[in-house]
């Protein structure tokens, strides 16, 4: 006897779809690998935009232009008044590209401050650029000033200072006493104290490493060589200087000794010096002709790309020139 036919399993039309979804191969069409690269592209320049207006990241250095420059330094140039810059280009004993700011401490209408950095909690500050100090606190120029650690990439990760910062009177770190300081008067009047020496009434404040010139007399050493960062002011105080040297940068400019900047500064007009931070931390920094950074910045991967710092040394306006 014939046996009847089974019937065919109905399969559900959710199981086929499943099959269907299985065997089916999923690619991009051209346009669409085009406009992903296109869209990673933008957000790159983006970013680049961003670093570059916050940052102040520097253009390669093929794009500069040090052909009026020579072993000398330049003639002081008027940025705006009371604040001057020069700058030298040396090939002896190295590589050196030098910059230079001349602030007169007689002009009525500016103050040098030291900004008060934002508290991250557990006794650390938030870190910036360079040029966010400037913008943040409306200053006509600044410089790194207090060491810092640990040295952050990126701006607003909390740090520690490593000595003194003043600002409007009020002590928010306290100074180290293997490190000297740099104190502001309530009069405006710089001094520089070594050490553990009393602060007094200072109005403003920042600690450096070691004064490196005291009275005319050279006292820095040769214990490190890198970029540099250094404040001094002349004999009669009316003159502040602030001198920083590119290191670090083969070929470009390899930084310079505590004894060969105090020799820079003195060159310069100061009779007192003290180092500041430096290495990867040096930043000049100014307001005149569009917020900008005027050295290049040492940087393992884009020389010329600022570390966020803790605290700068700034000059403020008190009122409009």
């Amino acid at each position: 006897m014939a046996q009847p036919e089974q019937p065919e399993p109905v399969r559900s039309g959710r199981r086929r779809r499943r099959h269907r979804s299985k065997s089916k191969s999923w690619s991009l069409t051209p346009g669409q690998i085009w406009l992903g690269v296109g869209g990673l592209g933008f957000l790159a320049l983006a970013s680049l935009a961003v670093w570059v207006w916050l940052g102040g990241l520097r253009a390669p250095r093929f794009l500069e232009n040090w052909t009026a420059s020579g072993p000398e330094f330049e003639p002081w140039q008027s940025l705006e008044p009371g604040i001057e810059y020069s700058r030298a280009l040396r090939t002896s004993p190295r590589p050196l590209r030098i910059h230079a700011l001349r602030v007169d401490l007689r002009d009525p209408s500016l103050e040098v401050v030291v900004p008060r950095a934002e508290y991250a909690g557990g006794g650390e500050t938030r870190a910036l650029w360079p040029l966010t100090w400037l913008k943040r606190h409306y200053l006509r120029a600044a410089i790194n000033a207090t060491p810092f650690t640990p040295a952050p990439i990126f701006p607003s990760r909390p740090t520690r200072l490593q000595g003194l910062a003043i600002s409007d009177g009020q002590r928010w770190s306290e100074p180290t006493g293997n490190l000297d300081n740099l104190v502001v008067a309530p009069d405006g009047s710089i001094r520089f104290l070594q050490g553990k020496m009393p602060i007094g009434d200072a109005r403003f404040g920042a600690g450096g490493f070691l004064v490196i010139r005291r009275d005319g007399v050279n006292t820095g050493d040769t214990s490190v060589r890198d970029a540099t960062s250094v404040v001094g002011v002349s004999a009669d105080r009316r003159w502040m200087y602030w001198l920083v040297v590119d290191g670090g940068q083969p070929g470009y400019s390899e930084g310079v000794t505590p004894k060969e900047a105090s020799e820079l500064i003195a060159e310069l007009g100061a009779s007192d010096a003290l180092r500041l931070d430096g290495g990867a931390s040096s930043a000049l920094a100014v307001a005149a002709g569009g917020n900008r950074v005027l050295n290049r910045s040492r940087n393992p991967v884009y020389s010329g790309a600022p570390r966020p710092v803790g605290n700068v040394l700034g000059v403020r306006r008190k009122v409009a020139p």
